[in-house]
């Protein structure tokens, strides 16, 4: 027997009292559903003053304010409900508005009701019950807030970099800082530098088996106060092992009494809870990268005598060396690394398989040896821009950010021709200063005519996590649904089509998910856009949706301002398709592919 708090609460607005009817008699043979109706959206939004229901389902063309226009009021309320929009007519727009505007679902009248219906039915039994996790933890994550920013320690989350994401309330008087200011600075520039080499370095042991560490430091606050505190770190390890977060907290124990025990304190006392034997440091601090996950080490007799061909280096030089070597061999594209002095540090297995090349007889090798595979002879590369700008120029070369990207090049790799494409980063110690360079190759095939069809030439485009898409193409969407989807996709032109792509290298839906190694590459190099030129024929492979020149009736844009940026590509049939853009520098980018591809198109917002 189904109890109350079983029941599903449904409110259905509609005008027309024969499609109640039907639909109210198909809900109702649902024990669990308890289903009220009213008119119009005036007398819903009544209704909702006073209570709350599970689902809501509105007809489109409704007396006065229509469906659409109830939806953004809903949202703008607050209200989680469910969302469902009903309509008779066949039009995109429509469900591409609804679904834009924070619908959960659309169905289409006509047709089999009662296949609709059942299809409805299990639609809402899924969604609510998330609806109704999701609001459970939305309480809970106020109790827990409520309980830490009332809590007299110091409580904040820190990512490997030591830069804030979180502080209670406590905390920000506690470090004399405003709370945006706190989010703009970092954990371990308050930590005194004789103590701070100390912190770190028990951190980096710290493991998933062994995850906290309790120690008693100094902090210097921003009005120059120095406090002695006891504080717990605790690694939050993502399933690969890498270090994600810190969960930090610090309390003063100046006044505290221990029974039995002599109440004289060391002024600096450093424990690991539990006490283990010592596991090797993660990684070196470099910009936005976590620690990563620790593979084998290259041989340590490689590894040393790198570092001894390399001079010195701030810190146990061994460490320095392996920390980087583990970085990355933990990748799966071509990688290598080089010390500040253009000494090969780390030669990853990818790259061994691309080059031939074994790690061994490359690691400790300088005067640009690692260009030979490339190049046939020793010559700058993009690392060298990283290590040693003042002797090399041009090339093509951009920064951005913290990110070196080099321009597309024609190289030959074991006697075939191929394209080469290098993004690089710098690598720190702890005091800043330079000690090495990595650099991830992306290799592509040359374009040739026969690989673009008769006649067709190849434009551009690019790939990203964070584009996403919605329309009538979208694959596995829900029936008489437009749905969305996670990122993972392109966008490319010929002078002839324009694609949307699933990238199967970024596709989150797969059951092996996104490789670890485009995660660790997004940390390292801070992008997630990916321009390389593709094969028509991959695009042709990985298409979702893919649109002749002719058959496109126009192209609307509006570029990301606080939300993200949009292209809407309407076809002459009606349907349409549309590509989510996040970033700004993404955007101009697509902009410029479509101003070359069809720019008398091109409808700007």
């Amino acid at each position: 027997m189904v109890t109350q708090t079983d029941s599903v609460s449904v409110l259905w607005v509609d005008d027309e009292p024969a499609v109640l009817e039907v639909f109210l008699k198909l809900l109702s043979r649902e024990p669990e559903f308890v289903v009220e109706s009213c008119p119009t959206a005036e007398d819903a939004l009544e209704l909702l003053d006073a209570r709350f229901f599970d689902v809501i389902i509105s007809d489109y063309a409704l007396p006065g304010l229509d469906g659409v226009g109830l939806l953004k009021e809903v949202r703008g309320r607050g209200i989680p409900s469910v969302f469902i929009i009903v309509t008779g007519k066949r039009l995109a727009h429509i469900a591409i508005d609804a679904l834009n505007s924070g619908a959960d679902y659309y169905l289409q009248k006509g047709g089999d009701a009662g296949k609709d219906i059942g299809k409805l039915v299990a639609f809402i039994r899924t969604s609510v019950g998330k609806k109704q996790g999701e609001r459970a933890l939305a309480e809970w994550e106020r109790f827990y807030a409520s309980c830490v920013e009332s809590h007299t320690d110091v409580i904040c989350r820190i990512l490997p970099d030591g830069k804030f994401t979180f502080v209670n309330d406590f905390s920000v008087g506690f470090f004399k800082k405003s709370y945006e200011e706190m989010l703009q600075s970092d954990l371990f520039s308050f930590i005194p530098a004789s103590e701070r080499p100390e912190v770190l370095s028990r951190l980096q042991r710290l493991n998933p088996a062994s995850p906290d560490a309790l120690m008693e430091h100094h902090i210097t606050t921003a009005d120059g106060q120095s406090r002695l505190l006891q504080w717990k770190y605790h690694g939050i390890f993502t399933s690969s092992g890498a270090v994600s977060e810190y969960q930090v907290s610090g309390r003063d124990t100046g006044g505290l009494i221990k029974v039995g025990q002599e109440t004289s304190r060391p002024s600096v006392k450093i424990t690991e809870v539990p006490k283990e034997a010592p596991v090797p440091p993660r990684s070196v601090v470099m910009p936005g990268s976590p620690p990563q996950p620790s593979p084998a080490a290259a041989p340590r007799a490689e590894v040393h005598a790198a570092a001894a061909s390399a001079g010195p280096a701030t810190g146990p030089e061994s460490n320095d060396w392996k920390m980087i070597v583990e970085t990355v061999n933990s990748l799966d594209n071509p990688v290598f690394a080089v010390s500040r002095n253009g000494i090969v540090i780390a030669w990853n297995s990818a790259l061994e398989e691309l080059t031939g090349v074994r790690a061994g007889t490359i690691v400790g090798r300088g005067g640009r040896e690692y260009a030979i595979p490339f190049y046939g002879k020793p010559a700058p590369m993009l690392i060298d821009h990283i290590i040693s700008p003042a002797e090399v120029s041009g090339g093509g070369t951009k920064k951005v950010g913290d990110t070196f990207i080099g321009e597309m090049e024609h190289v030959t790799i074991r006697g075939k021709p191929m394209l080469l494409w290098g993004k690089g980063t710098a690598v720190y110690d702890a005091k800043g200063a330079l000690i090495a360079a990595i650099e991830v190759l992306t290799l592509g095939e040359p374009q040739t005519a026969a690989a673009s069809g008769p006649g067709e030439t190849y434009i551009g485009g690019l790939s990203s996590l964070t584009l996403k898409v919605s329309g009538e193409g979208m694959k596995g969407a829900l029936a008489g649904a437009l749905g969305s989807s996670t990122g993972g996709y392109g966008i490319y032109a010929t002078d002839r089509r324009l694609f949307v792509i699933r990238c199967p290298d970024l596709d989150i839906d797969n059951p092996q998910g996104v490789q670890f190694g485009t995660f660790i590459m997004d940390e390292l190099f801070g992008t997630t856009v990916d321009t390389r030129p593709r094969l028509v024929q991959d695009l042709e492979k990985n298409q979702v949706f893919v649109a002749k020149k002719e058959d496109i009736t126009r192209i609307d844009t509006k570029r990301p301002v606080l939300l993200s940026g949009y292209l809407t590509v309407t076809v002459k049939n009606g349907g349409s398709f549309r590509v989510y853009i996040d970033h700004k520098k993404a955007f101009s980018h697509v902009e410029k592919i479509l101003q070359a591809f069809y720019p008398e198109a091109i409808q700007a917002e």
